[in-house]
């Protein structure tokens, strides 16, 4: 299909040599080049050569890179951009924005409409992308893609004259699809279940996206700790532990501690939604019905803990009404919901 493609809010067309000067501007910051390929300064003779080949094409071209200018409200923000295998099956994707015009979503938006298009059009039957295994950004735009995880593999790419560690994601096309038509609304029944032998499997299967997990810990992990719990204060954790269904369907897991004689209120300990369901609403009616269970226990406080960073759950938590203590928890921060009524 010929370009240019459009989203909601984003024209993408073929990028030419009327570009050059804008091009080479943000490619010329030191923030967008920071984990990308080119070195500085990248000059308008620099964009000249890149976009060259590009000035009378109206669609993408097979075994070759194609560079994609993204658009908003007629403004160039950044490009997209992607490179088709000469068999046309496996196609590699790359996206920049201009600093002032990041944290809009654009990066996402642009990407997705280029993957629809590599497999809904061009007919690819794998796209993938590679990236500094530092830019949390980049990840969180694949994984929002429906790209997952495949390696970092150590020292295998050259970059800047230095031997750097290489991360891939990438997606089939029947996984695409999957990715597409996952349910994305609010469930209509959000239930905490019991555990046990029947069950416990497939909530272990559950995951979060790879840039969550240093926040998030595998279920497997916290079914180890349930068994075998840390000591605080000379006593055992108490665990309490539930599935959490989304219409039936198994997607998240939720952990506490229990109160005990040496533990006097209760802590979340675990909260996990699957990738395919979370943005749907699931953790907070979860914690909701957790935290109506405790109420009716008489608790009036309920403790949890963070760490900080890009992607970190904090905003989710204080959105809650957990207000840290101060405190710091083994590295965490320390947060506290006061349990009032209703």
């Amino acid at each position: 299909m010929p370009l240019p493609l459009r989203t909601d809010r984003l024209l993408i067309r073929m990028m030419t040599t009327a570009d050059a000067p804008r091009f080479a501007a943000y490619r010329n910051d030191p923030e967008v080049v920071r984990y990308q390929l080119w070195n500085l300064p990248f000059t308008v003779e620099d964009a000249i050569k890149v976009l060259a080949d590009q000035d009378d094409n109206d669609q993408m071209v097979i075994g070759s890179w194609n560079q994609l200018a993204v658009e908003a409200d007629g403004v160039v923000v950044g490009d997209v951009c992607t490179h088709i295998d000469e068999t046309a099956n496996v196609a590699e994707i790359g996206y920049t924005l201009a600093r002032e015009h990041q944290g809009h979503g654009y990066a996402r938006e642009a990407a997705r409409a280029l993957v629809d298009e590599l497999f809904d059009e061009i007919g690819v039957g794998r796209v993938f992308g590679e990236l500094d295994p530092e830019n949390v950004a980049s990840q969180r735009v694949l994984e929002s893609l429906g790209l997952t995880f495949e390696a970092v593999t150590k020292r295998s790419f050259l970059w800047r004259g230095e031997w750097v560690d290489n991360m891939s994601y990438a997606v089939t096309r029947d996984e695409y699809e999957a990715w597409r038509t996952r349910p994305t609304g609010a469930p209509e029944r959000v239930e905490l279940v019991e555990l046990d032998h029947r069950n416990a499997g497939q909530f272990a299967r559950l995951a979060t996206h790879k840039s969550e997990e240093r926040f998030v810990a595998p279920v497997s992990a916290s079914y180890a700790d349930a068994l075998f719990p840390d000591v605080d204060n000379g006593g055992a954790l108490v665990p309490w532990l539930r599935g959490i269904t989304a219409d039936g369907e198994p997607a998240g897991f939720v952990m506490t501690a229990e109160v005990s004689p040496t533990n006097p209120d209760p802590y979340l300990w675990r909260l996990l939604i699957d990738r395919r369901h979370q943005r749907r609403g699931i953790a907070k009616r979860a914690l909701d019905q957790l935290v109506d269970r405790l109420r009716q226990e008489g608790h009036s406080t309920l403790y949890t803990s963070w760490v900080d960073g890009p992607g970190s759950p904090r905003p989710f938590y204080e959105r809650l009404g957990f207000v840290p203590t101060g405190e710091m928890v083994e590295g965490e921060v320390e947060a506290r919901l006061e349990l009032t009524p209703g």
